[in-house]
């Protein structure tokens, strides 16, 4: 993040199209990039719901996070938000429909980490470039990930967990090929020299759930999907990849602390739209976005849930992303993944 972010206040499967629709999708594009909004079109906006892109299922936390931002922009901005689920390929199939969608406004992607940083840095052909594709608007919040397994499992640390894994089949769970919990797990292989399986899912609530119930050893998650089952002491933290210790988890290592590497990842969220998007329609959606961050009802749900809520300007989260895009096309080329 650049030193301008500021924080809020405390408080696989991939869509097979026909050619005629895929045809039609890209003269969509086309007339969208020939005839952007008027300036006088881009005031009165939004005259219409807006539809929301969530390229993952629903359930898992980047859904629900999703829905409460979705929600409050909805109040704030005076026409319903509607949350669309476009799962598939590590968030690529959902993204690469919002990059084709008309500069409008009225098509906006909730992007993470793993859908603008990640997929498309392991992924040949995703649809859609990042920095090109989309119109920031803004950041919303970010989370470390959790290193958990069940608590029926052996080992009581991560280092144990990794002695473990060398004299056993272990393996663990993802939201599916090129999600920032599947890259986090083989940087985590390559940073402490041990393997063990890769099972993608369709979204991290299931990969979570085969965890709990004994189907893969390890789950890499964000603290939203975790608190019910450390709660009930099902699951036990293994390490966060945090840079730091999180203060609510004192006695949790970092990854970092135990092998180095400079090993720090964030899961976090953003909202983008479609590339040549009016400046109006951005910096409108940007100051709805900071007007709901603001909540205090909404803050208290995002952080209960171990979001850390973040402000950007759209300029501030493009610098940001383009950091995380050269950071996760590293690790690929490192790791060398292996995507089905």
């Amino acid at each position: 993040m650049t030193d301008t972010t500021t924080r809020a206040a405390p408080s696989r499967r991939v869509f097979v199209c026909s050619a005629f629709s895929t045809v039609a999708a890209l003269a969509l594009g086309a007339t969208a990039a020939l005839a952007p909004l008027s300036p006088a079109a881009a005031q009165d906006y939004p005259t219409g719901p807006i539809t929301l892109i969530v390229p993952f299922p629903p359930g898992g936390p980047t859904d629900v996070s999703a829905r409460l931002v979705g929600k409050s922009l909805g109040t704030l901005l005076g026409k319903p938000v509607i949350v669309e689920n476009r799962p598939g390929a590590g968030g690529t199939v959902g993204s690469a429909f919002v990059a084709r969608a008309p500069a409008d406004g009225y098509t906006l992607l909730w992007g993470s980490t793993s859908s603008l940083g990640v997929a498309p840095s392991l992924y040949p052909n995703p649809g859609y470039a990042p920095m090109t594709s989309f119109a920031p608007i803004g950041m919303v919040g970010r989370t470390p990930i959790l290193l958990v397994t069940r608590s029926a499992l052996p080992p009581k640390t991560l280092q144990e967990f990794v002695a473990y894994a060398k004299t056993h089949k272990s393996s663990y769970g993802s939201a599916g090929n090129g999600s920032i919990n599947h890259l986090t797990g083989e940087w985590l292989k390559e940073a402490a020299k041990f393997d063990m399986l890769h099972v993608p899912y369709k979204g991290g609530a299931p990969a979570f759930a085969d965890m709990v119930s004994g189907q893969v050893d390890m789950s890499l998650e964000t603290i939203t999907l975790a608190q019910p089952y450390l709660a009930n002491g099902r699951i036990k933290v293994l390490a966060t990849t945090s840079a730091k210790r999180s203060p609510a988890m004192p006695d949790v290592p970092t990854v970092q602390e135990i092998y180095g590497n400079d090993f720090e990842v964030y899961s976090w969220l953003a909202l983008v739209a479609p590339a040549k998007t009016p400046p109006a329609v951005l910096q409108k959606l940007n100051a709805a976005l900071r007007d709901a961050q603001n909540d205090p009802e909404l803050r208290k749900q995002m952080e209960t849930g171990g979001l850390d809520v973040i402000q950007t300007t759209p300029d501030e989260f493009r610098t940001f992303l383009a950091g995380e895009s050269k950071k996760w096309t590293a690790l690929v080329a490192k790791t060398k993944p292996v995507v089905d």
